[in-house]
């Protein structure tokens, strides 16, 4: 009697089928990926090592406005004193306001390029450095380090200031911390990477991490343009040793 329960079921069930009262299962295809919204599975970055290569390099021993041209985006002018001596290029600035003042070479612009420079601190340690690449009048990438052991990867859009904004953007949020850099009055060798559209960073020959991984932030807003280097803070005394443009 069983069987023949189990028969008439099967039996019922092919019928139904036959009938298209049974729904039919789809496996795969645009469907699955359109209504679940499903994304592009991308890579993680994998942590990348300084190439040696290098587009030029300048020892700034030849004096600075040959090859470097000076931009105020904060402060006033006369808040700056700067000079050369014994190859290097020392940034001071007075009381009482906040300044920052870039020099961005004069010679090239580049789409892909390496940034790095040896820095070392003469006064307080919330002093920071900063390098640039792909500079335009519409703005650029930036890489902060300060003696007190704080770094921030930006973006400057000039834009923003214009419109009484904060012109900064800090791809982190934050400034963060980081054992890497060396305090106090020791050098610093430090490098932001333009790359395509990643943009990147090192501190002495490492890359940084970020949230356990290696820090690369996508950002297609500057595609080419000048590098530079930069003095930020109310009371400034650094020093840039040399400077160079690495070919990636």
């Amino acid at each position: 009697m069983k069987s023949r329960t189990v028969l008439i079921l099967l039996l019922g069930a092919v019928a139904a089928a036959s009938c298209g009262t049974l729904p039919n299962i789809g496996i795969g295809g645009p469907k699955i990926e359109s209504d679940l919204a499903l994304q592009e599975i991308k890579p993680e970055p994998t942590e990348a090592t300084l190439p040696t290569g290098a587009f030029f390099r300048d020892e700034l021993e030849e004096e600075i406005n040959k090859n470097w041209g000076m931009k105020v985006v904060s402060g006033l002018e006369s808040q700056l004193m700067w000079d050369q001596f014994n190859g290097k290029f020392r940034m001071q600035t007075l009381p009482p306001n906040d300044t920052n003042f870039i020099f961005l070479n004069k010679a090239n612009t580049y789409q892909d390029v390496i940034v790095q420079a040896e820095v070392e601190n003469n006064g307080p340690t919330g002093n920071a450095f900063s390098l640039i690449c792909r500079a335009t009048p519409a703005g650029w990438y930036e890489f902060r380090i300060s003696s007190d052991g704080y770094y921030e990867l930006l973006r400057f859009d000039q834009y923003k200031k214009d419109q009484g904004q904060n012109a900064y953007t800090n791809f982190q949020l934050k400034r963060y911390n980081s054992t890497k850099i060396k305090g106090g009055l020791d050098k610093n060798i430090f490098a932001i990477s333009c790359v395509g559209d990643l943009i990147s960073a090192f501190i002495n020959g490492e890359q940084l991490y970020w949230n356990k991984r290696p820090l690369a932030i996508e950002d297609k807003t500057f595609s080419e343009g000048a590098i530079g280097l930069l003095g930020y803070g109310a009371s400034l005394d650094v020093n840039y040793n040399w400077v160079e443009a690495i070919k990636p």
